[in-house]
Parts: structure tokens; C-alpha cells; sequence
């Protein structure tokens, strides 16, 4: 325990005040979450639609992980993140005032814009203030600060939720504003020294770092780890949005209004919080692709189950204890595959990466999320509309455990890369 805290206390300054932020704003949006998609249920005509307004935001977040990463190369981390996170509070304002499908769909495109400008930004911070055998425990500090926030917010947005949604989306608002303050005031710029220079200089630096697509087919390694994380990332899309409309479907004669799904995330944070940085640091001495395998079966097993138990307990009309002690024990494995997986992932990419384009590799590596978090709420709202929780669930269990035996080849990938730099570097 004292070397934990020790190896904690030497972190740097910059991910402690992310962590502080990570926290703050994982209380805002699970108070939020949990609820997102049954709100817009209630507001549209059909779960299609809301597969549609939940798939517009990572669409369009395309477009700024194509950007977002190279301008973070080019200009520096920290504007990035200061107006990424003040657009985003704006964003969250406007659900206030709106109350309809196109400006849902306005504000969903918005919020995927500025959210896909802040990650690429604020990961390669972390990477430029981390050294390499450090960096899985960073990832996974960052990871408990948001699961602080998954831990507490669905059990207070459940108490909100019954007396007005509109809190819930000023306190995200508000969150996030504050979130932008906190980076502006004590972050300090990490963009490497020579990149800096460049910058400050006025010189043309952007033949330096290339366009991100350019970047992921030169780099196979990179590809490979895109292409097998976005069954993942479509997986992470219904347990982060979906999943509670799989219940309703499922289970409303066990549970009735009380949607199970708020204890499960409030478990999911709970054990983040408890267990996080040492599972992160036990896997951040094992070889990635085998790490990554670990924890997508664990991740493709809890969604097969997640899938097909309630149903089951739906037709048999179980008793609602019963159920939701069997489906928390579900959801630890699911969680455990996660905190396996998520902060070695991070890592994976940062290692990889040239300094020179930390941030460019970041905003590649985010595809999967985009393209995973439009795929998943698209094809969920369509199977979940037609009540085929269990086939979606099956696909992306099965999927999953597919892609976890693809991340084992990483391993071999990045061998074969690093012995042709040194192959370039002695030529």
C-alpha cells in the first residue's frame, strides 16, 4: 500500500489535475447517462430513432479525430482541450432549451465534435508527461477518477431524475465549464520541446505531421488494433447507452420503472475505483496484445450473458432480487475484462507512437470508438426495436472474443516494427 501511494504521489502534476477534472465530470454524465437513451425514447417515435440520434454524435466525430489530434501536434494540447471542453458545456446547455428530433440531432453532432477534438489532445499530454513503463497506470488513474464519477452519479441522477432531467443537463453543463477552467488555469503546455520551437517560430510545420489517414495505412500495428477494436467499442455503445432499453424490453414485469441499470453502473465504478490501478499496474509488465486478449473475453463473455439472462428471467418472471444479484456478478466480469483492457489499449497507442506525433496517433486510435459508437446504437436500435436484445448481444460477445484473439498478433506486430527502425537506424 505505501508503494502504491508513493508510485500515486509521483505522478505528474498535469494528470493529477485531469484526474480531479475525470472525476468531476464522471459524476455529471452518470447522473446523466443512465437515463439519456429513456429520455430520448420518451421524446421521439421509436428506438430506431434514438439509435439514430445516438449514432449522429460519433459520426460526426470523425471529422474531429481526423483533425483534432493533428491540430494537438501542431498548436499544442492545452487550447484543444479548453475549447473542446467549453464547447461541450455549451452543448450540453442546449438540451435544455430544444425539444425536438432535428435539434436533438443538431446538439448530438456538436457534442461527438468537441469530444472527439478533447481526447486525441489530452491523451498525448498524458503520454508527454508519462514515462513508457508508467504510462498503463496513468491511463488506469484516469480511468478511476471517471469511474468515481460512475460510481456516485447514476445513484444521485436516480434521485434528480424523479423531480426534473433539466438539472441533470445544467450540472453536466456546468461540470464540463468548470472542467475547462481547471485546464486553463493549472495545466501547463507539454507539446515537445521541438514541436514547440516550430510553433513559436511561425515556421510550416504540418508537412511534419501527416493527415491520420495517411498515418494509420503506414502503420500496420496501428491498423490492426483499429480494425479489432471497434466490435469493442460497439460493445462499450450499448452498455453505456442502450442497455438500459434492453432491460425495459426484457424485464419491465420483474422491475417495472425501476431500470436495474443505474446499480449496475454504480457497480461498474465501484470496482474501477477499488481495483483500477492495480490491475493497471500488475498488466503494465505483460506483453499488450496478451493483456488485451485477457480482457476482451472477459468483456465478450459478460455481453453474452447480458444478452440472453434477461429474457430468461423475463419469461420466468424471477424474483427481482434474484435477478439483480445474478446480473451485478454478470456485469463484475464485464467490468473486469474493462479494467484489463481500457488502460492497456491507451498505452498500446502511446508506445507506439513518435513523439512528434503523439497526438495525430491518438485521434487514429479514437476511429474505433467513432466508427464502433455509430455501428453499435444503429444496429441496437434496430434489433432492440424488433426485442432481438439477445441476437445484438451475441454478435458483439462473439465479436468481441474474435477481436481479443487479433490483439494477440499486436504483440508480433510491434516486434517486427520496432527491429525495422533499428534495421533503418543502423543503415
Amino acid at each position: 500500500m505505501r508503494e502504491t501511494f508513493r508510485e500515486l504521489k509521483s505522478m505528474d502534476r498535469n494528470v493529477w489535475i485531469r484526474f480531479i477534472g475525470e472525476t468531476l465530470n464522471g459524476i455529471a454524465f452518470m447522473m446523466l447517462m443512465p437515463f439519456f437513451a429513456l429520455y430520448l425514447k420518451d421524446k421521439v417515435d421509436s428506438l430506431v430513432h434514438v439509435g439514430v440520434l445516438m449514432a449522429i454524435s460519433p459520426i460526426v466525430a470523425s471529422l474531429g479525430s481526423m483533425i483534432g489530434g493533428r491540430i494537438a501536434d501542431i498548436y499544442g494540447r492545452k487550447p484543444i482541450m479548453i475549447i473542446s471542453m467549453a464547447g461541450n458545456g455549451i452543448v450540453m446547455l442546449g438540451f435544455v432549451f430544444f425539444d425536438s428530433f432535428v435539434m436533438y440531432g443538431v446538439l448530438s453532432a456538436l457534442m461527438g465534435l468537441c469530444n472527439s477534438l478533447f481526447h486525441p489532445a489530452a491523451s498525448a499530454m498524458v503520454a508527454d508527461v508519462t514515462e513508457p513503463a508508467k504510462r498503463t497506470e496513468a491511463f488506469g488513474l484516469l480511468r478511476m477518477g471517471h469511474n468515481i464519477g460512475a460510481a456516485i452519479g447514476p445513484i444521485i441522477g436516480a434521485s434528480i431524475v424523479m423531480i426534473s432531467k433539466n438539472v441533470i443537463f445544467i450540472t453536466t453543463a456546468s461540470s464540463l465549464l468548470f472542467y475547462a477552467i481547471l485546464v486553463a488555469v493549472f495545466i501547463r503546455e507539454t507539446l515537445p520541446e521541438g514541436q514547440r520551437d516550430k510553433t513559436q517560430e511561425n515556421e510550416e510545420i504540418e508537412e511534419d505531421v501527416p493527415p491520420v489517414w495517411k498515418v494509420v495505412l503506414q502503420d500496420k500495428a496501428l491498423l490492426t488494433y483499429i480494425l479489432a477494436g471497434i466490435v469493442i467499442s460497439m460493445g462499450f455503445s450499448q452498455t453505456e447507452g442502450m442497455l438500459p432499453l434492453h432491460f425495459d424490453n426484457e424485464m419491465k414485469n420483474i422491475f417495472g420503472n425501476n431500470n436495474p441499470y443505474p446499480y449496475m453502473m454504480a457497480l461498474n465504478g465501484t470496482l474501477v475505483v477499488l481495483f483500477q490501478f492495480q490491475i493497471s499496474k500488475w498488466a503494465g509488465v505483460k506483453p499488450v496484445g496478451k493483456m488485451m486478449l485477457y480482457g476482451a473475453l472477459f468483456f465478450g463473455f459478460g455481453l453474452l450473458a447480458i444478452g440472453w439472462l434477461p429474457p430468461l428471467f423475463g419469461e420466468a418472471n424471477t424474483d427481482a432480487t434474484l435477478v439483480m444479484v445474478i446480473m451485478l456478478c454478470v456485469y463484475a466480469i464485464y467490468t473486469l475484462g474493462e479494467m484489463v483492457m481500457s488502460p492497456v489499449q491507451m498505452t498500446f497507442v502511446a508506445n507506439i507512437a513518435p513523439e512528434h506525433l503523439r497526438g495525430t496517433y491518438m485521434g487514429a486510435a479514437s476511429l474505433q470508438w467513432i466508427a464502433g459508437g455509430a455501428l453499435g446504437p444503429l444496429l441496437g436500435g434496430f434489433l432492440l426495436d424488433q426485442l432481438l436484445g439477445d441476437v445484438l448481444f451475441t454478435i458483439l460477445g462473439v465479436g468481441c472474443i474474435a477481436a481479443g484473439i487479433i490483439y494477440l498478433s499486436l504483440d508480433r506486430l510491434v516486434g517486427q516494427k520496432s527491429d525495422g527502425e533499428v534495421l533503418k537506424q543502423s543503415s
